[in-house]
């Protein structure tokens, strides 16, 4: 059918003719990529606030046993909680304030790691450590 502008019903974009329909399904092709990828970026900004909410409940909890520390076992899952829960809340940050976060987010897990494994014994050499660097920090700080 002529339509009287010669072009036989297509439109032409620079030398090509192309049929409406084509570019119509092109479109809704392209809206469904976009509003797929606002979805997952949404999706993983919620994952990533609702990894910050378990971190930050995995501190508050652990927080006061860990500096008690009264019975080792307890203390290391505690330790353990604490440690997972830094990890949760540096990777949220990261989110935010760069990349360079999620290296303390990574070394926190994977210190915790071990814990799983040999709980007393990790973690008596975890506390020996922190109170070996506080002690060198102390003498270093004081002379």
């Amino acid at each position: 059918m002529y339509n009287g502008n010669g072009n036989g019903g297509s439109i032409m974009i620079g030398s090509l003719r192309i049929k409406p329909i084509y570019l119509y399904v092109a479109g809704a092709a392209v809206l469904v990529v976009v509003i797929y990828l606002l979805i997952r970026f949404l999706n993983t900004s919620f994952t990533m606030h609702f990894g910050a909410f378990v971190g930050l409940l995995l501190i508050i909890a652990n927080l006061r046993e860990v500096i008690g520390a009264a019975y080792v076992q307890r203390g290391s899952t505690a330790m353990l909680n604490l440690l997972v829960g830094g990890g949760l809340i540096f990777a949220w940050l990261a989110q935010f304030l760069g990349v360079l976060l999620w290296i303390p987010a990574i070394l926190l897990v994977g210190v915790a790691t071990p814990l799983i494994l040999g709980r007393a014994n990790v973690y008596k050499a975890y506390i020996t450590t922190a109170q070996g660097a506080i002690s060198n920090l102390r003498r270093t700080v004081i002379r």
